[in-house]
Parts: structure tokens; C-alpha cells; sequence
């Protein structure tokens, strides 16, 4: 991606003179203070903690360490005590990184799916597994936006940069979470498509580890016409739920659906204090006043949107770029459960409507849109505490919007656009 692809023309796009107020050099230099930032905020967070090792200081890897308590239980116990919360909390408690003054509780919520790949985990000490699990997610996702972008390299063109400076990058490594994976799978399978169908849905399959992140894929893949994807997805999902509850035990279907029920009621439509964190229409919905019943309508309503918008996206073009937009975004319109850490998504979002700019153009109100859907993590992360309306849902919509906008644009006299997957 050279600077001039992603500026746009001021003739055609939005009528100013000049370089464009946000280009690559600017976000590279942005992105490099941010990531400076980080930097010295972890080595002080290590040198108060003294080298984390002060039990009465949080230290990173709270939710990798629910994973990998998960895999001890499992490992030790038998695969359905994971889903025991007690049991749960006092690995975590005795291994974890929480503080011992810590309140937070964090249960393991996750199908046998995620069970069975999490399995091998505690066959390392907690550290050092950690840093194996951030690493080779990261990897992944930073392939899977390389491929959405398609602007080769992103060693050569400092992408790298803004992606890995990220609020949800970031974000999604100190917790060590599973949303960089889950993001990776998605932007890989749409880049996947067009050159190895069978993969891609080999891939999709794979987001069996948190399916409602996945709703709305199906759609995609009809309207896209991409049945022999589909029918790999739909093969994969299910060999995959058989190994898992083959290996795991059928015990741990119940126990998931007990653990299903337990974050509806806690954490779904619990109380605000989580909903400010949630950027989902559902917890939006309620965060406005609503009762139960008219949040999950509009949440119905707001899912019902965004599967037309993909269905429309996906019928209308074949460019990998908006395609992956318009169905990442969407599946953050879509599901009614979402965590700030699963903002990755939003990230494959933007270098979707990036790899359509560098093609296309961008407008100054696009590139705005996007710097906004970068910063978004950190105010959901921060949310909580500041109690302010919750914005998330907004963001997703209009990401949705200009991907629906950009291929109704789509008129025969255009360039003739590189397929699905190239």
C-alpha cells in the first residue's frame, strides 16, 4: 500500500487539494507513538509488579488464563469439571494472574469446541503457554490483514504498524483472548475463497469455537453463490463437534448450556454495569431504558439489517476487501453477545474498506470512520468506569452502511475488479 494508492483523488473524492489529511505516513507515525506508549506502560506495569510476580498486583493473561485453567481441569479431572465454577475459580485462584484481593469472576463459558482446542494449553506452565498462544494468534491475524488489505508485504510497507498498535490488538494480548484467532479465521476463509474454496470453508468451520460470531456467514455464502465453501464450513462444523464431544465427553453439552444460561442471566441482561463494555445492540438497547423484550427486538431487528446488507454486498461483488468488510462488521451488528476484545472483527472490518480505498478511494469522512473504529476498543475498554452511552453499535452500522454504499457505486463502466480471494 503506497500512500498515493490510498489517498483520495480530490477531483473525485471529496473535492480537496492536496495530501489527505490521514495517509499512510500520518498513521504510520501515530500508530509508533501509540505502540511507544504501550511499551512503557507494560514495563511499568512490570516494574510495580516487580517483574509480575507480586500476587497482590493483576497481572496480563486474565482471560488466557481461564483457557488454560480449563485445560488443567480437563487434563486432571476430566473435561466437564471445567464447566464446574467453583472448581473453576480455585485453579484460577491458585495459578491465575488476577490479584488475591481481585472480585473479578471469570468462568469458563466456552462449547466443548474451544475445549478441545484449548486441551493441550496446560501441558506448559501458564507464562510461557500465554506467550505461545498471543504469538501464533497474532501471526494469524496479522496474515489475515495482509490478505484483506491486499497491499503485499506488510514488513515492506509498515502496515505492521497499525495493526499490531491497535486498541484491540493491544487489548486482546494484555487479556490474552481468543478474538485475534476467531478474526484471523474469518478475514483468512473471504481471502481463501476464491483460490481454495474447500479451505476457506475448512476455516469457517473452525469459528465453531464461538458461533455466534458466525451467524451471519451463511448468508454471506449463499448470496455469494459459494456452495462448495458452504458445504466444507458445514462439514467442518460438524466433524469438529463430534471429535470434540468424542474426546470431551457428551457430559460437557449440558454443562455448556447450564454455563449458556448462567452469562444470559449475569452478563447478557444482568446489570449495566457490563452492558457499557458490550458493544452490542442488545446491551445498547437496555443501556437506553428498554426492558428485555424491546432490546432483543430492536437486537432482532438490527441482525435482520445487517444479513440483508450482507446478502446485498455479496451478490453485488466478488472483491475480497468489501466482502470481509460489510461481513465482519455485520457480525458485530448480529450477535446480541460481544466483548470489547472482539473489536479484532472491527479491525478486519476497516482494512476491508482500506484494501476498497487503495482500489476506489477514500472520501474524508471515511477515513474518519475508520480512525474512530480504530480508537473504539479503548473506549469500550474504558466504558465501564466513564458510564457513557454505549456508541459501539453505531460504529459497526456505519462501517456497514459504506460498504453497502461502496457497492451500490459499483457501475459497469468500472475497472473490472480482481475476484474473491486474489
Amino acid at each position: 500500500m503506497n500512500q498515493e494508492a490510498i489517498r483520495a483523488d480530490s477531483g473525485k473524492h471529496g473535492g480537496q487539494a492536496g495530501r489527505a489529511w490521514l495517509d499512510l505516513d500520518r498513521a504510520r507515525v501515530y500508530s509508533a507513538a501509540v505502540l511507544f506508549l504501550f511499551i512503557v506502560l507494560m514495563v511499568t506495569w512490570a516494574w510495580y509488579s516487580n517483574g509480575f510476580t507480586d500476587s497482590h498486583v493483576s497481572r496480563p493473561g486474565a482471560d488466557f488464563a481461564v483457557f488454560w485453567s480449563a485445560s488443567y481441569l480437563a487434563l486432571s479431572e476430566g473435561a466437564v469439571q471445567a464447566y464446574d465454577v467453583a472448581r473453576h475459580l480455585e485453579v484460577m485462584a491458585a495459578y491465575g494472574p488476577l490479584g488475591v484481593d481481585s472480585t473479578i469472576v471469570l468462568p469458563w463459558l466456552y462449547p466443548p469446541t474451544f475445549l478441545l482446542v484449548v486441551l493441550p494449553l496446560a501441558t506448559l506452565p501458564l507464562a510461557f503457554s500465554y506467550v505461545l498462544f498471543v504469538m501464533a494468534s497474532g501471526y494469524a491475524y496479522l496474515r489475515a490483514m495482509g490478505g484483506v488489505v491486499g497491499a503485499g508485504s506488510l514488513l515492506r510497507r509498515g502496515l505492521w504498524l497499525p495493526v499490531l498498535a491497535s486498541p484491540a490488538v493491544l487489548i486482546s494480548v494484555i487479556l490474552g483472548q481468543n478474538s485475534l484467532l476467531t478474526a484471523a479465521l474469518v478475514g483468512g476463509a473471504v481471502c481463501l475463497l476464491g483460490r481454495r474454496p474447500v479451505l476457506a470453508g475448512v476455516l469457517i468451520g473452525l469459528l465453531a469455537i464461538k458461533p455466534q460470531l458466525a451467524l451471519l456467514v451463511p448468508v454471506a455464502l449463499i448470496a455469494g453463490r459459494h456452495l462448495r465453501t458452504l458445504a466444507s464450513a458445514a462439514a467442518t462444523a460438524a466433524l469438529f463437534a463430534a471429535v470434540s464431544v468424542a474426546i470431551c465427553g457428551w457430559e460437557t453439552i449440558p454443562a455448556f448450556l447450564r454455563s449458556v444460561a448462567w452469562a444470559r442471566a449475569n452478563l447478557v441482561e444482568g446489570t449495566p454495569d457490563g452492558w457499557y463494555g458490550m458493544p452490542s445492540v442488545l446491551a445498547a438497547a437496555q443501556l437506553a431504558g428498554l426492558g428485555p423484550a424491546a432490546a432483543y427486538a430492536m437486537q432482532g431487528l438490527a441482525a435482520v439489517a445487517a444479513a440483508a446488507s450482507v446478502a446485498y454486498v455479496w451478490s453485488r461483488t466478488q472483491e475480497a476487501p468489501l466482502c470481509v468488510a460489510v461481513l465482519a462488521a455485520g457480525a458485530l451488528l448480529a450477535t446480541p453477545y460481544v466483548r470489547h476484545y472482539e473489536l479484532t472483527w472491527m479491525g478486519i472490518a476497516a482494512a476491508g474498506l482500506v484494501g476498497d480505498g487503495i482500489r476506489h478511494g477514500l472520501v474524508n469522512r471515511e477515513r474518519a470512520l475508520l480512525l474512530v473504529a480504530w480508537w473504539l476498543p479503548l473506549f469500550e475498554h474504558a466504558n465501564p468506569k466513564l458510564g457513557l452511552p454505549q456508541i459501539g453499535p453505531v460504529v459497526s452500522a456505519l462501517l456497514v452502511l459504506v460498504a453497502v454504499r461502496r457497492a451500490m457505486a459499483r457501475t459497469v463502466s468500472a475497472p473490472v475488479a480482481a475476484p474473491v480471494g486474489t
